[in-house]
C-alpha cells in the first residue's frame, strides 16, 4: 500500500459531517475506487480514500484481494477500521455511519 497510487475511476462515496472540538464543521469524503488488475501480480486490488478529517491521513490506499469481489470487500471493511478512532462523525445526523462497522 503506497500514498502514490491513483483512485482511478470511483464507483462510490459517502460524505460524512464532522464536528470539531470548536463546533465548526465540515465535510469527510469516503470514496471507493473501481476493483482493476494489479499490474505486478495476478491479484486484483481495490483503491480507496478518505478526507476532511483530520486524525485520518489523506492518501489512496490500495487493498488487495484473490478477485475483484473480495478486493472491494476488503476495501469496504476498511471504511469502519480506519475510522473507529476519529471522533465528531455524523450520517445523516446520527453517529451510525452505516459502514458496516464499529465506529464512535
Amino acid at each position: 500500500m503506497s500514498p502514490e497510487h491513483d483512485l482511478g475511476h470511483v464507483i462510490a462515496t459517502r460524505e460524512l459531517d464532522y464536528t470539531a472540538p470548536d463546533g465548526t464543521q465540515r465535510p469527510v469524503l469516503l470514496e471507493l475506487g473501481a476493483p482493476r488488475r494489479d499490474p505486478h501480480g495476478p491479484d486484483w486490488c481495490c483503491p480507496y480514500r478518505i478526507t476532511g478529517h483530520p486524525d485520518v491521513s489523506e492518501r489512496v490506499v490500495e487493498i488487495f484481494g484473490v478477485d475483484p469481489l473480495q478486493a472491494l470487500h476488503l476495501a469496504l471493511a476498511r471504511f469502519p477500521a480506519e475510522l473507529n478512532t476519529a471522533a465528531g462523525l455524523t450520517f445523516l445526523g446520527g453517529t451510525d455511519l452505516m459502514l458496516g462497522g464499529e465506529t464512535p
